[in-house]
């Protein structure tokens, strides 16, 4: 296309030269003369008219928008506006506002000028710390005119291919695994949640805004120190007697009401054998195991019954969660029922450690037999032999009571 600049009827006017701050808008007005509202009108980029290319045109008197350019004509005011945003210091260049008709187009150059942004749209704190198996709250705030956008986290150093863990849908919240994000658009804040934090989350993460182009980010490092204490405790140990009933009490902390509880055997954390877990009811039994979690006093009580001698070991009151589950070990002992001492006058002592009352009822009546009919028995057995004794006569023989002489 050609251009033509008369002298003293030049139809389209502009500013010479515009600046622009990175990352933020920027707007140009072109003028022209009556008689050309209804022609188009666009916005073209290139040093040479001849071999510039145009961004944008008008369709009307709409907004038309185009990536991050848009164009708007204003046939009352003789008039059409650019706007750019989301500026770049690439975008430095030559443009021109033009004006289409047939023939060669009417054209006026304009001088962008984009200087380096002292900031980005987006803050956020350098560095936070949380607790093992606790919960991290990260807040970036953003500046006006980014309400709309999608907001983002994400994980790793090289700001290139670091990985988005959750973003922002269009109700401005996300949640995905252990991590959720919600946009604030009235405060300019989105705050983003990381739970059941590890060890291993300990890393350089993103605060971003999704954008045509390069997104827009701030880097956060995030450290998670070794937790001081698990969101469970309980007793270290706990005794019982064998064939008797053991009650074992664990507590949790706030926010682990509606997770599942699991009652788990074994010395090694990472392969003891779950026994007994809750369910929707917050209450699970199998065999000789129940587990019963108040959610309003954040207790778990675990119950054993029938105990046996081989049930000693170490348990674990723990909670399910997604990664690594958070548990305390609590050891269990199970002691004998004390054996009967015998008396030392040499009679069996009899106990009434029974499980009944008819074995008690037992136990009574052999005390009865021992001290009352066993001396009776004697007694009677005595005066028969007394009775029945040989008697000896004067010649050296004997006499029997009941059979009268015997031997000469």
């Amino acid at each position: 296309m050609d251009l033509c600049f008369p002298d003293s009827s030049y139809i389209i006017s502009g500013p010479k030269e515009v600046r622009g701050g990175e990352w933020d808008s920027l707007s140009v007005q072109c003028h022209y003369d009556p008689g050309w509202e209804t022609y188009r009108k666009w916005w073209c980029r290139g040093h040479d008219w001849i071999s510039c290319e145009i961004l944008v045109i008008t369709n009307g008197s709409e907004m038309v928008k185009k990536n991050r350019v848009s164009i708007r004509d204003h046939p009352r005011s003789l008039m059409f506006t650019v706007i750019m945003k989301e500026l770049r210091r690439e975008d430095t260049d030559t443009y021109w506002c033009g004006i289409e008709r047939t023939g060669s187009d009417h054209g006026v150059p304009v001088k962008v000028t984009i200087d380096p942004g002292s900031s980005v749209p987006i803050t956020g704190p350098e560095a936070v710390r949380g607790l093992e198996r606790g919960v991290l709250t990260v807040q970036c705030r953003y500046d006006t005119g980014w309400e709309t956008y999608r907001k983002w986290w994400c994980r790793g150093a090289v700001w290139g291919s670091c990985k988005i863990l959750v973003q922002t849908n269009e109700s401005t919240f996300g949640v995905k695994e252990r991590v959720s994000i919600r946009d604030n658009q009235t405060n300019h804040t989105f705050t983003v949640t990381m739970k059941e934090l590890r060890r291993e989350d300990t890393d350089t993460y993103w605060c971003g805004i999704e954008r045509t182009g390069s997104d827009h980010g701030v880097p956060v490092k995030v450290t998670i120190d070794p937790g001081s204490s698990v969101p469970i405790t309980g007793p270290e140990a706990v005794r019982g007697l064998e064939r008797g009933v053991l009650t074992v009490q664990c507590r949790y902390d706030p926010g682990w009401e509606t997770y599942r509880k699991w009652w788990c055997r074994g010395a090694v954390w990472g392969s003891c054998k779950i026994l007994v877990k809750t369910h929707g009811s917050a209450f699970g039994v199998k065999e000789r195991v129940s587990i019963w979690d108040d959610q309003t006093n954040r207790t778990l009580t675990v119950t054993m019954k029938e105990l046996r001698r081989e049930d000693t070991d170490t348990y674990w009151c723990g909670i399910e969660r997604t990664g690594s589950d958070p548990g305390f070990h609590v050891k269990v002992t199970i002691d004998p029922v004390p054996d009967t001492p015998e008396d030392t006058t040499g009679f069996l002592t009899v106990t009434s450690q029974h499980s009944d009352g008819r074995s008690l009822l037992s136990s009574t009546r052999f005390l009865l037999l021992v001290f009352l009919e066993v001396p009776l028995l004697l007694s009677m057995l005595g005066a028969v032999l007394w009775v029945n004794r040989p008697l000896r006569g004067s010649g050296g023989g004997s006499v029997s009571p009941a059979l009268g002489t015997s031997d000469q």
